[in-house]
């Protein structure tokens, strides 16, 4: 499975608050969906991990002590893991057999209204950003804002800030007139690390037909995600996603869609998808279901590498 799928990248997951909140480590954490050995088992080549401040206090200082914890992580897990930062570092990942790992920001709180910070967490190793996660703050309004007053001056300086560093803008959570307005400004691609089709199943974390075929054409991916209110109604098993997928190649092509399974970051899985050791049955249902190698290849990690490779081709 692993030679066939390859690469398998997951592009979003909360493990990281989660080990500094509750402990473990990312060598063994059974509590949780993955850890290094369940990555590799799962034949995962590269996981984005993300730090989401949510409604906490104190977000700034708060989200330093997160990356601070994963720092300590990556000193202890060098021989294993490639934290993924720079071109160089890219294709030394690419090159190799370590798990790759890109940092994230869930949600920009801990950057509270001074955008100075931003290049503060650059310097701290982070590389996707996600402006909100369901409220608003002080650059755009997620989906569970009371109005969705679309995106400030701030966060329009937000995007082209972060686009002169060549980070990566990751749609998730953005209320739908904070959505277009961003994808009116932004210059490069962008991509939605975890949602599903709205098609499939209206829930308002999921994208419409045309957010998925804007996404697309600027070049980007659509993760889809593992968690079952985002899915469908009821419990669901790891086939309930296929509707979604074949929703996302039907607005996007066959180069938009990705995996974002949003593990430890969701307290509901699938039935049949109760850790990252199930995405190769949930590859494996793609195939049985009929869908190409070549697609189903392109959905385990292509589509993300293709999009990962110019990110970080544009910053060297």
């Amino acid at each position: 499975m692993k030679a066939r799928f390859f690469p398998v990248i997951d592009g979003h997951a909360d493990t990281l608050v989660r080990l500094a909140e509750e402990g473990g480590s990312l060598g063994k954490a059974p509590h949780l969906h993955l850890d290094l050995p369940r990555l590799k088992t799962a034949g995962v080549r590269l996981q984005v991990l993300a730090v989401c401040a949510a409604k906490r206090l104190n977000p700034y200082p708060w989200a330093k002590r997160i990356i601070s914890h994963w720092q300590q992580e990556y000193e202890e897990h060098q021989e294993a893991l490639i934290w993924i930062k720079s071109a160089a570092d890219f294709k030394t990942w690419a090159s190799g057999e370590k798990v790759g790992v890109i940092l994230a920001l869930e949600g920009l709180e801990p950057l509270a209204e001074e955008l100075t910070r931003l290049e503060e967490f650059y310097e701290l190793g982070v590389r996707m950003l996600a402006l909100t996660w369901n409220g608003a703050n002080h650059f755009a309004c997620g989906v569970g804002a009371p109005e969705d007053t679309g995106l400030t001056a701030l966060g329009k300086a937000l995007v082209e800030a972060a686009e002169e560093r060549g980070m990566i803008l990751d749609l998730s959570h953005l209320g739908q007139r904070s959505f277009f307005d961003l994808m009116a400004v932004a210059r490069q691609p962008v991509c939605v690390s975890h949602a599903n089709a709205y098609s499939i199943h209206p829930h308002r974390r999921n994208l419409t037909t045309e957010q998925i075929k804007l996404v697309a054409a600027g070049g980007g991916t659509v993760g889809l995600t593992f968690y079952p209110p985002f899915i469908g109604p009821g419990p669901v098993d790891r086939r309930a996603l296929i509707p979604h997928l074949e929703a996302i190649l039907a607005a996007g092509g066959e180069d938009c869609p990705a995996l974002g399974s949003d593990f430890d970051g969701i307290d509901l899985t699938p039935n049949d998808l109760l850790d990252v050791t199930g995405i190769p049955g949930f590859l494996n249902d793609l195939v049985v279901a009929g869908f190409s190698q070549q697609v189903v290849t392109k959905v385990a990690g292509a589509n993300l590498y293709r999009f990962l490779a110019h990110k970080f081709s544009a910053t060297s």
